[in-house]
């Protein structure tokens, strides 16, 4: 049986671990949309253009430190930076707090760090880029390996079924927009499976309110004539990620 020590030490790992991983995700959300690489060339200040040394790329910390400007030439930085690490940071440690077991932290956190980025990213108003919809739909598979090794595979039927509902969901938006002259695009199909197949493994009949709640969010979308996928992918993974959680927190 599992000790608390071991549940502690789970849960700070994953805390710290997601703060650097949030860090990361800046990047990820800053460059990647606009064709940059994601390692080259190092943190540097979009406006003076200076290398970030160690103390200025500390999550959170350097931020305050630096009360939201850069050190060098004084130009603000946007909160974003200190709101997604604090937000990687939390998911990761609340999921390691509230799972059952420490197996599906890793998979699961990963779909919520994919799913934070393209969140942002939608929110930023670019285009998110399809690899994230396929690192995500990746990162959700790995649950068939959980479910092998420890945890049976009763959950996999309703992981199938959020799935399933993700994708009815996706392909009633491709047709809505498709059928119509406004500029409504639907999360990439692949975040779509991947967050309902999550979903559904963790939250079970919750996977299936994902699928529902794409579709709803999409014609919501339609009936105002929301511009292009601002603000409908986000709320999309949005609603994935407080699934998620709260279907962590629920097989407690």
């Amino acid at each position: 049986m599992e000790s608390a020590a071991t549940r502690l030490l789970a849960t700070v790992t994953s805390g710290v671990l997601g703060l650097a991983i949030g860090s990361f995700l800046n990047v990820v959300v800053y460059r990647l949309p606009r064709h940059m690489s994601v390692s080259r060339p190092p943190s540097h200040c979009p406006s003076c253009d200076t290398e970030l040394g160690a103390l200025d790329n500390i999550p959170v910390v350097s931020w305050l430190v630096l009360r939201g400007r850069c050190r060098h030439c004084g130009v603000p930085i946007s909160p974003r930076y200190p709101i997604i690490e604090l937000a990687t940071g939390v998911l990761f440690a609340g999921l390691a707090l509230a799972l059952p077991s420490v197996e599906p932290i890793a998979p699961l956190a990963a779909v919520l760090a994919t799913t934070v980025a393209i969140t942002a990213i939608d929110l930023d108003g670019q285009d998110v880029p399809p690899v994230l919809g396929w690192i995500a739909l990746a990162c959700s598979a790995t649950l068939l390996a959980v479910s092998a090794a420890s945890l049976g595979w009763h959950r996999l039927d309703w992981a199938g079924i959020g799935a399933g509902a993700a994708i009815v969901a996706w392909t009633l938006m491709l047709v809505v927009r498709r059928s119509s002259n406004a500029s409504i695009v639907f999360p990439d199909l692949a975040s779509c499976v991947a967050w309902g197949w999550a979903a559904g493994w963790i939250a079970q009949g919750g996977g299936v309110a994902v699928g529902i709640g794409l579709a709803l969010l999409g014609l919501v979308g339609r009936l105002v004539h929301t511009a292009g996928r601002r603000g409908v992918t986000a709320a999309a993974g949005t609603l994935s990620i407080v699934t998620i959680v709260v279907g962590a927190i629920a097989s407690r």
